[in-house]
C-alpha cells in the first residue's frame, strides 16, 4: 500500500494571526478604550457562534499588550470551576491576576487580600445556605455567618465596590485594567447573569474596561430566561444589557473577497508557509482590501513566498460555492475544509482516484444540497452521464432543457460552477462517499449479484469458485455490468491477487469480458503482483494480456520482483 499524504486540520482555536481583516474592528476598540469620556466602560463584540470573537479579543490582547499603561485580563466564566458563586470567581480571577502583576508591591497586596477576604465570606454564607458545609459550627458561629454586615464590614460585600476603587485608582502607572471576557454565550442563563451583575455592581469602577465577547441575542435570551416567562421580560433584557453595555460592536459577516482570502490563507499553511510568511500575506490582503482591491491575494509577484496558483483557484471555487451561512462564518469554513481533508484521505486509501477540484466540488453538494447529491448517487452508472449533462445545460440557461426531476433548482449555481463533471467517471467517489452516508449507490446488479461479486472477492476458495459458477451462468449484459462491479469494489483491496485471479477466469469463460480486465490492468499497474503475472501468462486468453505484461517488465517504477517474473514468463512464452 503507497504511503498516504499527511492529513492536515484546522482546529477550533482563536488566531492570533488577522486572516479575517478584523483590525478595521480591533482599531476603533482600541481608541475607545483609550478615550476618558465614558469611565468605565463596557463593549460588546458581537456575532452569531463560530463568527471570530474570540479572534478579537486575542487581536486585541496583542494590541493593548504593545501599551505598557493597559494591564490585561482574560476571563472565560464558562471554564469556572465554582458554577455555584460565578459572580464570585469571576471578581477572584480579576483580582488574582492583578495580584500577579504587582506581586512586588506590598500595599496593593494587601489590598487584594482584603477584598479576596470578603468573597471567602460571601461563599461561606452561600455554602452554609445551601448545606454544602459538614463540619460542626457553634450557634454563635452561625449567628455571625449569617449577620448582615455594614460597607465598612471586612467581611461584607456591601462596600466591596469602594474598596475595589481605591485599589484600581492606586494601580502604579496604569490607565486601564482591561478585562476580556470570552464565551459568556456558552454559560447557562445564570452564569451569564451572574457575570453581568458581577461586572455591574462591584467591579465597574473608573479605569475599569470589560470586553465582552458573546452572541446578542443569546445573551439577551439568558437575561430574559432568568427573569421568568413574561410578557416584559424581552424587553427588560434588552434594556438591561444596554445598560451594562455602552459600546457595542459587531462584527462584519465575511464578503466573498474575504472568505476567498481566508481560505487562502488557511490552505497556504498546509504548503509550507511559516508565521512570517502568513504574516506577510495577511498584510498584502489587508492593504488591497484598504485600497477596495480584488482579489485579496492578487498580486503577489513582489512577495518572497506565495501559494500556488492551484491553492488559489480553490480558494475562489469554495467561496463562490459555499451556501452565504457557510460563508460568513469562519468557524463553520474552517470545519468544511477539515470535511474535504478527511474525504481526501479516505478517497486516497480507497484507491479512488479525483482531483482535488472535482472533489471540492462534490462535496459541496453532499453538503449544501444533500437531497441532490442522493439523487445523483442512487442513479444508475449508466444514466449518470445523462443527469449530470442535461444538469449543467439547464444551469447554464440552455432553454431546451429543465431541471431534472428530483434535483432542486437551488443547485443551479452549483451546477454551472467549474469543474464540469458531466464527462467524468464519478463511479467510484460515489461508491464511497455513498457508502460513508449510509445511502445507497446506484447500480445496474441486483442485490444476489452483490452477493455472488463479495462471495468472488471473499476470502473461501470454494466459494469464489461457486459464485464465478454463478455468475458466468448469467446473461452477457449482465455479466459486463457485474464485471465492472466487481473490478470498482476489488480494487480497494490490500492485494489484488484475488480479484484479478477470479477477473482472468471469468474473462476466460466470457471473452467479451477481457477488455475490462485489461484496462483495470492498465490503471492499477504499479499494484500487480507476481501472482497476477503468473495468472495472465497461464490464461486461455493470454495473448491479450502480452502487452500488460510487457509494460510490467520494462517499466522501471515497478517492483523488481513483480518486474523479474514478468520478464521470466516473456522468456518462457518465448520459448527461451
Amino acid at each position: 500500500m503507497t504511503e498516504l499524504t499527511a492529513l492536515r486540520l484546522w482546529d477550533d482555536n482563536p488566531s492570533i494571526i488577522d486572516l479575517l481583516g478584523f483590525d478595521a474592528v480591533v482599531e476603533p476598540i482600541v481608541e475607545a478604550i483609550g478615550t476618558v469620556d465614558v469611565d468605565p466602560l463596557a463593549i460588546g463584540v458581537h456575532s452569531p457562534w463560530g463568527g471570530g470573537k474570540s479572534t478579537v479579543l486575542n487581536l486585541l490582547e496583542k494590541r493593548l499588550e504593545t501599551g505598557s499603561r493597559y494591564v490585561v485580563i482574560r476571563t472565560d466564566p464558562w471554564q469556572y470551576d465554582n458554577h455555584d458563586d460565578v459572580r464570585g470567581s469571576l471578581i477572584a480571577e480579576v483580582l488574582d491576576q492583578l495580584g500577579s502583576i504587582f506581586n512586588d508591591d506590598g500595599a496593593i497586596k494587601g489590598r487584594i487580600t482584603d477584598l479576596v477576604k470578603r468573597i471567602s465570606w460571601t461563599r461561606v454564607g452561600l455554602a452554609l445556605g445551601k448545606g454544602s458545609l459538614t463540619m460542626q459550627w457553634n450557634p454563635d458561629e452561625l449567628i455571625d455567618a449569617f449577620t448582615p454586615r455594614g460597607r465598612s464590614d471586612a467581611k461584607s460585600m456591601a462596600g466591596f465596590k469602594d474598596s475595589f476603587n481605591t485599589l484600581v485608582r492606586g494601580l502604579p502607572n496604569i490607565d486601564r485594567v482591561v478585562v476580556l471576557v470570552d464565551d459568556l454565550d456558552r454559560c447557562l442563563p445564570p452564569a451569564v447573569m451572574a457575570t453581568l451583575e458581577g461586572i455591574k455592581l462591584f467591579l465597574a469602577v473608573p479605569k475599569m474596561v470589560f470586553v465582552i465577547a458573546a452572541d446578542q441575542e443569546m445573551v439577551r435570551d439568558s437575561i430574559a430566561v432568568s427573569l421568568g416567562e413574561t410578557n416584559r421580560s424581552g424587553a427588560f433584557a434588552t434594556r438591561y444589557l444596554e445598560k451594562i453595555v455602552q459600546l457595542p460592536v459587531t462584527l462584519p459577516r465575511l464578503a466573498t473577497a474575504d472568505a476567498e482570502a481566508y481560505i487562502g490563507l488557511l490552505l497556504a499553511r498546509t504548503e509550507g508557509a511559516d508565521e512570517a510568511q502568513l504574516e506577510t500575506l495577511t498584510l498584502h490582503c489587508s492593504d488591497r482590501r484598504q485600497q477596495g482591491l480584488a482579489p485579496l491575494l492578487g498580486d503577489l509577484g513582489n512577495l518572497s513566498w506565495t501559494p500556488s496558483q492551484e491553492t488559489l483557484d480553490l480558494s475562489a471555487q469554495l467561496a463562490e460555492g459555499l451556501s452565504s451561512d457557510r460563508l460568513a462564518n469562519p468557524r463553520q469554513i474552517k470545519r468544511f475544509l477539515n470535511a474535504f481533508g478527511v474525504r481526501s484521505m479516505v478517497a486516497q486509501s480507497r484507491r479512488v482516484i479525483i482531483t482535488t477540484a472535482v472533489l471540492m466540488k462534490m462535496l459541496l453538494l453532499e453538503d449544501l444540497h444533500r437531497a441532490s447529491f442522493e439523487t445523483l448517487a442512487a442513479t444508475a452508472k449508466s444514466d449518470r452521464t445523462a443527469l449530470l449533462t442535461d444538469w449543467e445545460a439547464w444551469a447554464n440557461g440552455d432553454e431546451d432543457v429543465n431541471c431534472p426531476d428530483k434535483i432542486s433548482e437551488e443547485t443551479r449555481y452549483w451546477a454551472a460552477s467549474e469543474p464540469s463533471l458531466a464527462s467524468l467517471d464519478l463511479g467510484l467517489y460515489l461508491d464511497l462517499a455513498a457508502s460513508l452516508l449510509n445511502v445507497r449507490a446506484g447500480e445496474e446488479t441486483s442485490d444476489a449479484v452483490i452477493r455472488l461479486i463479495s462471495s468472488l472477492l471473499g476470502n473461501g476458495t470454494a466459494a469464489r469458485e461457486a459464485a464465478l459458477v454463478e455468475l458466468t451462468a448469467l446473461g452477457e449484459a449482465e455479466q459486463r455490468t457485474a464485471m465492472e462491479f466487481a473490478l470498482r469494489q476489488g480494487r480497494r483491496l490490500d492485494d489484488l491477487d484475488v480479484l484479478f485471479e477470479m477477473a482472468i477466469k471469468w474473462s476466460d469463460t466470457t471473452p467479451n469480458l477481457v477488455d475490462l480486465v485489461i484496462e483495470a490492468a492498465g490503471e492499477l499497474l504499479h499494484r500487480l503482483t507476481t501472482g497476477t503475472v503468473v495468472n495472465m501468462n497461464g490464461a486461455a486468453l493470454k495473448a491479450h494480456y502480452l502487452p500488460t505484461i510487457q509494460r510490467l517488465a520494462n517499466d522501471d517504477r515497478i517492483d523488481s520482483m513483480v518486474a523479474e517474473a514478468a520478464r521470466m514468463e516473456i522468456e518462457s512464452a518465448n520459448g527461451n
